[in-house]
């Protein structure tokens, strides 16, 4: 009996915070509401969102493409070569350190790429168009 007690008691404490505000509507703020919170209506324009963000992912492949790149080394130790120093003249059986390379070195590039035709490029183009035309109308 103990325990039906605190099962009431605990039901009527429940029910005395579980109500909320009531609110009212007029009939077109009772729409936008619905239209506003609509699960459906959000993901359909997270959806166009999405199309337009692929519409132009597909433009920019078509678009010119630059890469650049520079790379700079240091030798901090040359490698020294050692050859017979007659060859510049010495004596014979003598031997000359001769230190080949540059003690520092910096290459730089670039590259630019552009798409003169493509025909698939064409055809992500339209169809991603239509997507977009096909997630405006409604069903």
């Amino acid at each position: 009996m103990k325990h039906v007690h605190i099962l009431l008691f605990l039901f009527a404490f429940s029910l005395g915070f579980s109500q909320e505000e009531k609110t009212s509507f007029t009939l077109q703020e009772a729409i936008d509401y619905a239209l506003e919170n609509n699960r459906t209506a959000q993901n359909a324009a997270l959806d166009i969102e999405a199309a337009k963000q692929q519409k132009w992912e597909t433009t920019a492949t078509g678009l010119p493409q630059i890469s650049a790149n520079v790379d700079y080394q240091n030798f901090l130790k040359q490698q020294v070569q050692v050859i017979p120093a007659e060859f510049f003249g010495g004596n014979p059986g003598e031997f000359a350190e001769v230190t080949f390379g540059t003690k520092q070195s910096v290459t730089a590039f670039a590259t630019l790429n552009q798409k003169l035709f493509d025909g698939s490029y064409l055809v992500g183009l339209q169809s991603a168009k239509v997507f977009r035309k096909f997630l405006k109308t409604p069903n």
